[in-house]
């Protein structure tokens, strides 16, 4: 990587160190192949809602700060998503490319930014237009971003930026392969992400599923309705609940399992299904958002319509009785996750800053 351009970027986004998101995922991925990495959190997940929105004019402050005493800085990158992100990164967005006349990137990863967009009052449909119009690139995650956004807005330079992933370092397996086949969800614990459709349908299918099935859950949000889910319907024999995972205990995860499973409403580009893939994994998934650009129907997974319980319950027979195949998908999976490596990500990511430096 060309350091010197690096340095001539200042990211904007959630703290990436101890991240617990995939945002953060990103920006740790960007920081760990440069040396300097200019970067202003706008949010710290550590603190709640209440206590960020409390520092961010500290956050705005030190912005001005940074642009004033760093005359290198000559693009200002901002990661975005929806309602709360979107309204603290147009504020920034107007002091960097208003006030200090800087080149500014708006990177969408929200997976909801179309509900956001049509649901939120004519004011704020106008800011998003404005921001949309004024940036000097606009980056989304897939196809499917690409063309919501064309359709809906006037961008005047609109590009497709990958989410990075590594590969691991060995694709040997961390435990003896059993009788049961693993499923792995990583993520939020919130309805939105299909968790308890899921955890419905093993409740449904539970005597069947019985020596033949585990599903480990790694996450946080609504945890206290996850667990007594589980309780409620016995299912502390088919499902494990792990908390949140990161580091080598998510690793030891990824590559335990045999799937991956995801059957969320709405999606960007999921950093779980990427490391997934990374790991040689077939992916159970849903028809929404980015995740279609990455899993093949019948390829190296399955994606299935949101909510869908009977086909999702099908699917998951169909994995459990069939190893070889689902084996050959995680192949697949390895074979079309090549595009997303870190180092191809951050070439592309390079030479979008060098066309806006020229």
């Amino acid at each position: 990587m060309q350091n010197n351009i690096f340095s001539q970027v200042l990211t904007v986004g959630p703290q990436y160190r101890n991240h617990r998101g995939g945002i953060g995922a990103v920006l740790a991925s960007y920081a760990g192949q440069v040396k300097h990495f200019p970067f202003l959190a706008s949010y710290d997940g550590r603190y709640g809602s209440l206590k960020n929105n409390l520092l961010f004019p500290l956050v705005l402050l030190k912005l001005v700060a940074m642009l004033t005493v760093n005359r290198n800085i000559k693009i200002v990158h901002i990661h975005g998503a929806s309602k709360g992100s979107f309204y603290r990164k147009y504020l920034i967005f107007l002091i960097a490319k208003f006030l200090f006349g800087k080149k500014v990137v708006y990177h969408l990863h929200s997976g909801e930014f179309h509900n956001f967009y049509e649901h939120t009052s004519g004011l704020i449909k106008g800011r998003i237009h404005h921001i949309t119009k004024r940036v000097d690139s606009f980056i989304c995650l897939s196809p499917h971003w690409e063309n919501y956004l064309k359709s809906h807005f006037k961008i005047q330079r609109l590009i497709i930026l990958n989410n990075p992933v590594e590969l691991p370092q060995s694709f040997q397996k961390t435990e003896d392969k059993n009788s049961f086949h693993t499923f792995l969800y990583l993520g939020l614990i919130l309805e939105k992400k299909g968790i308890f459709d899921l955890l419905q349908v093993i409740a449904q299918n539970k005597q069947t599923l019985k020596d033949r099935f585990q599903l480990i859950i790694g996450g946080d949000g609504d945890t206290k309705r996850l667990k007594g889910y589980i309780e409620d319907n016995n299912l502390s024999g088919l499902v494990q609940f792990v908390g949140w995972v990161s580091g080598e205990q998510k690793k030891a995860l990824l590559s335990k399992c045999d799937v991956l499973i995801l059957p969320s409403y709405n999606e960007g580009l999921p950093i779980s299904i990427l490391e997934a893939m990374a790991n040689s994994k077939a992916i159970l998934s849903t028809k929404v958002g980015g995740i279609p650009a990455i899993v093949k129907d019948n390829e190296n997974g399955f994606l299935v319509e949101p909510g869908n319980l009977k086909v999702m319950e099908e699917r998951i027979d169909w994995i459990i009785n069939h190893p070889e195949e689902v084996e050959k998908m995680g192949k697949d999976s390895l074979v079309k996750v090549q595009p997303y490596l870190t180092n191809s990500v951050m070439q592309s990511l390079q030479a979008e800053y060098q066309f806006l430096l020229n």
